[in-house]
């Protein structure tokens, strides 16, 4: 944990760093609760605050995570059947669509939205999202939970399997590009 949270430090504050980190246990090795504690971390609490954070920042060299933007997918909790309705009534279809709102609201959506109206991979933008919005954090949970859903689908709003495979392999390049931006991705290993 204190390895996952220092590099999420080093890379957020624009000091190195893992850009994309995937989390791969068993059901209950703490996947989840690892993206929590990224959560906390650049939640905006001053680091005196959280306890046992100390170790952390001394590892990282760095004092105060700094203000980060969060975006977080739970894969078993959007479907990619519906389409979303947000309150500044944006619409939006698919995973990147939701990303790009989440990091942006409607201006970072208007980045992306043809790709989210066509279901396909919106390919350089993120990275230009990203570096718009960075630092940014984006964590994925129960990814694979939500791509299953796709499989030998054409009629779903979020787009087919295909196009979903091609944005996951655009998401993992863009945030390497992109600067301060880290990616959190959990795959259960079963």
């Amino acid at each position: 944990m204190q390895k996952l949270l220092s590099n999420a430090l080093l890379r957020l504050a624009g000091n190195g760093g893992d850009p994309v980190v995937e989390l791969q246990t068993n059901f209950g090795g703490g996947k989840t609760h690892s993206m929590l504690a990224l959560w906390h971390l650049f939640a905006g609490v001053p680091a005196g605050q959280l306890p046992g954070l100390e170790t952390v920042t001394k590892m990282a060299g760095v004092s105060q995570p700094p203000k980060v933007r969060r975006a977080v997918l739970v894969g078993n909790r959007i479907s990619p059947a519906d389409i979303h309705k947000k309150p500044d009534g944006t619409v939006v279809r698919t995973l990147w669509g939701e990303l790009a709102w989440q990091l942006g609201g409607k201006e970072g959506y208007a980045m992306v939205r043809s790709a989210d109206e066509k279901a396909v991979s919106p390919g350089d933008s993120l990275r230009l999202l990203f570096n718009k919005y960075s630092p940014c954090l984006i964590l994925i949970d129960e990814w694979v939970a939500y791509a299953r859903q796709l499989y030998n689908k054409s009629d779903l709003p979020a787009g087919d399997f295909d196009a979903h495979f091609t944005f996951a392999q655009t998401l993992s390049e863009s945030a390497k590009l992109a600067d301060k931006t880290l990616l959190v991705v959990s795959i259960p290993s079963s």
